[in-house]
């Protein structure tokens, strides 16, 4: 386990000292703790960078994994069922007899990715508010034909929650999960009568070269599901879902149950492998972190496979012919930014980078499959 640690150590060490983490790490494996540190940029407990591994952090799209144990948990109780449809539950929605919540769980409902034009701040909204805008969301294909990954369906996920428990799902979460697994640091910013946030680690961002606090509860989000916990708190959910009935109904082909989450200034991952027996969570209040990399080389690490510790570059550009660049044309959608999409377009012996239709970077290539926008 010593190998272990000093491994996982001297991997988040080298992204902190390239500032690109501020954050907790928690790794355990075969139920024996290996790291729980915590790496800051700033010694300084006075900034507002600075975090502690008993920091509560904001976790966004984790929320969803809580969703689902939880739909998973009340169908064992008897109080739903997967092929239940939208309509069971939400009367008036439209083509809900045709949506069932096992699409809504798997992103196979034909609903957007995001919300189509909300007027006023999102934040302002009444759960009844933000289904009156989800029934007004065209499907973009027939349910349960395709993918497309959904926050708009987790919210109505949330309203068959409150209609199941007849609480918030924040207040739900509580109940059902917080307090029966001792998670006595996770809480909800809204909606929930037990206040205890008192470590809120603070988001922040790069702009140009300058590391700045950006506001962790934005005015674009929803007050549905803004969840915050600790990376011991998580470990205990992980523990939790990791054993059976629920391991099978939440693992995947890999017999791996994982989540990640982020916005503006935050990113968070929890991670179980249940074949090789390990956990591992980071959250990260500053968000520069090479998140998908960092995240296959932490199960490289924790399985004995090669992998490399993170290291300054200096990339040079080359000319590729323009059929190269034709080939990357299209719309991506990058999970650890709350599968944000991003269109990328042929521009200057290069590619452009858009987000809603605004140039965003540019990209020069280093090889035919390797684009850079940063040389470092």
């Amino acid at each position: 386990t010593l190998l272990l640690k000093e491994k996982i150590d001297e991997y988040f060490s080298a992204l902190n000292t390239m500032e690109k983490f501020n954050g907790v790490v928690f790794v355990s494996k075969n139920d024996t703790l290996v790291i729980h540190q915590a790496y800051n940029l700033n010694s300084d407990k006075s900034s507002t960078t600075y975090i502690t591994t008993n920091s509560q952090f904001d976790i966004h799209s984790v929320s969803k994994l809580m969703a689902r144990y939880l739909i998973e948990k009340y169908e064992i109780e008897g109080k739903v069922k997967k092929e239940q449809t939208v309509d069971y539950f939400i009367q008036d929605f439209p083509n809900g007899e045709k949506i069932s919540i096992e699409m809504l769980l798997n992103h196979t409902s034909g609903l957007p990715r995001s919300f189509d034009k909300i007027e006023g701040d999102a934040i302002e909204l009444t759960s009844a508010q933000i289904m009156e805008y989800a029934k007004k969301q065209k499907l973009i294909f027939e349910p349960g034909t395709d993918y497309q990954y959904s926050n708009v369906a987790y919210e109505v996920i949330y309203c068959i929650l409150e209609e199941i428990s007849k609480k918030t799902f924040a207040q739900c979460l509580y109940d059902e999960v917080f307090q029966p697994l001792s998670m006595e640091s996770s809480g909800a910013h809204f909606h929930i009568d037990h206040h205890n946030l008192k470590y809120l680690a603070k988001n922040h961002e790069k702009r140009d070269s300058l590391i700045v606090q950006v506001d962790n509860v934005l005015s674009d989000e929803f007050k549905t599901a803004r969840i915050f916990s600790t990376s011991e708190d998580l470990n205990k959910f992980l523990n939790h879902v990791k054993n059976e009935p629920y391991a099978s109904l939440l693992k995947d082909d890999s017999g791996v149950i994982e989540k990640s989450g982020g916005n503006d200034g935050i990113r968070v991952e929890i991670y179980t492998d249940l074949n090789e027996n390990y956990n591992f969570i980071f959250l990260a209040n500053y968000d520069e972190v090479p998140f998908q990399k960092t995240v296959e080389d932490v199960a490289k690490i924790l399985e004995n496979r090669p992998y490399e510790v993170p290291k300054a570059i200096n990339r040079q550009s080359i000319k590729v012919p323009l059929d190269v660049l034709e080939q990357y044309i299209g719309t991506y959608y990058f999970a650890d930014l709350g599968n944000q999409a991003l269109k990328v377009d042929v521009k200057d012996d290069g590619l452009a980078v858009y987000q809603d239709e605004i140039q965003i970077g540019a990209l020069k290539a280093e090889t035919n499959t390797i684009f850079f926008e940063n040389p470092k």
